[in-house]
C-alpha cells in the first residue's frame, strides 16, 4: 500500500482508553508524538520505549473520569526522568477533583517549576469551528470539541463525559476521530458546528455505548453523519458498565462497518478467563501515501463461542 506515514496505536487497556499517534513531518526529522489519555502507565511506557520516544509534544487528557486518566501521575513521574513532555492540554471538568486529578494537579506543580511543562486549556473560543494543535504538509492534527460555550453548558450539567475533548487527525488519505466519552448533547452541539464531519476511523465514544437519542443526538444519526469505515471500540468485560452495548454492535454491522474492540466482553459468549482476554489486542491504524490500513495485536475472534461482531 505504500510507505506508512502517520499511526496511530490504540492501546489494549482494558476498560479504558490510551492511544497514541506518531506524526512525521517534525522540522527536527522526528516524530511528532501525540498523547491522548493514560489508563495504563506500564503499557503506555512500554509502547514509547519500543519506540525510541524522547519527546512527548502533547498529553490530551480527554477528561477527568479515571478510566481515562488513572494512569497519568505514574506515567509522568516515571517518563519525565530520561524524556520531555512539551505540553498538558485538559479541562477542569468537575467541581469535585477525584483522587487521581488531586494528585495530578499536586504534581504538575512540582513538574513545572522543573520542566516548564506548559499547561494549555482544552477548549477554544466559542467563534471558532476548531483549532489546529500541530500541523505539517501531510497530517493536521485539531481539537474539534469543546468550545467554551460547550464546555460551561457541560459543567453546568455537570457532565464530564460532554466536556470530552474530541480531536480529528486528518492526513492526506485518512481521517482518524478521537472522541473520547462525548454523549447525546455534546454530539448534537459538534454536529451542528460541523454538519460535514466525516471520518474513516471513529474511535468510538464511551467504549461503544449505545445513544438512543433522547437525550440529543442518537448513535445512528451520528454514524450517519461521520459515515466511518471503520471502529475501534477500547473496553473489556466490565459488570458496572457492560460497554459495548449490544444495540451498538447491531447497528455497526447493519451499516456495514467493520469492528475491532481490544478485548472481548460476554457478548461473545465466552466464560471469563476461559481464552486470552484479547480479542484484537493493540490496534494500529497507519496511513500510507495511497489510503490506510488496520494491523492488529492478534485476532482471536475464532476461539469465541459467538464473536459479537460476525454474522
Amino acid at each position: 500500500m505504500g510507505l506508512e506515514n502517520e499511526r496511530v496505536k490504540f492501546l489494549d487497556v482494558g476498560h479504558g482508553d490510551s492511544s497514541v499517534i506518531y506524526l512525521k513531518g517534525k522540522q527536527s526529522g522526528n516524530e511528532s508524538v501525540i498523547i491522548i489519555d493514560i489508563a495504563d502507565a506500564e503499557k503506555l511506557l512500554e509502547e514509547l520505549n519500543s519506540n525510541h520516544v524522547n519527546v512527548i509534544d502533547w498529553l490530551i487528557l480527554s477528561h477527568t473520569d479515571e478510566d481515562h486518566c488513572r494512569g497519568v501521575n505514574s506515567f509522568i513521574e516515571k517518563y519525565i526522568q530520561k524524556g520531555k513532555i512539551e505540553r498538558i492540554c485538559y479541562n477542569f471538568d468537575r467541581e469535585k477533583l477525584t483522587k487521581h486529578m488531586r494528585l495530578f494537579r499536586t504534581k504538575f506543580r512540582e513538574l513545572y517549576k522543573g520542566n516548564r511543562i506548559h499547561l494549555e486549556p482544552g477548549e477554544f473560543s466559542t467563534s471558532e469551528n476548531y483549532i489546529k494543535l500541530i500541523s505539517n504538509r501531510k497530517a493536521n492534527f485539531i481539537m474539534l470539541y469543546p468550545n467554551k460555550a460547550e464546555l460551561d453548558e457541560a459543567l453546568e450539567k455537570h457532565s464530564t463525559n460532554n466536556a470530552s475533548i474530541v480531536c480529528l487527525l486528518e492526513t492526506n488519505t485518512c481521517r482518524i476521530l478521537f472522541s473520547g466519552d462525548l454523549e447525546e448533547d455534546g454530539w448534537r452541539s459538534l454536529l451542528r458546528r460541523m454538519p460535514d464531519l466525516k471520518c474513516d476511523v471513529l474511535k468510538m465514544p464511551h467504549h461503544g455505548a449505545f445513544y438512543d437519542g433522547k437525550k440529543g443526538i442518537g448513535l445512528t444519526e451520528i454514524l450517519d453523519v461521520l459515515n466511518p469505515r471503520d471502529a475501534i471500540i477500547s473496553s473489556r468485560n466490565h459488570e458496572g458498565y457492560r460497554h459495548p452495548d449490544q444495540r451498538t454492535i447491531d447497528l455497526l454491522k447493519d451499516k456495514q462497518i467493520q469492528i475491532y474492540c481490544t478485548e472481548y466482553t460476554k457478548l461473545c459468549n465466552c466464560d471469563i478467563g476461559k481464552y486470552d482476554k484479547k480479542c484484537y489486542g493493540c490496534i494500529e491504524v497507519a496511513a500510507t501515501d495511497f489510503g490506510y490500513e488496520i494491523k492488529t495485536e492478534t485476532d482471536n475472534r475464532p476461539l469465541f463461542d459467538h464473536a459479537a461482531c460476525s454474522g
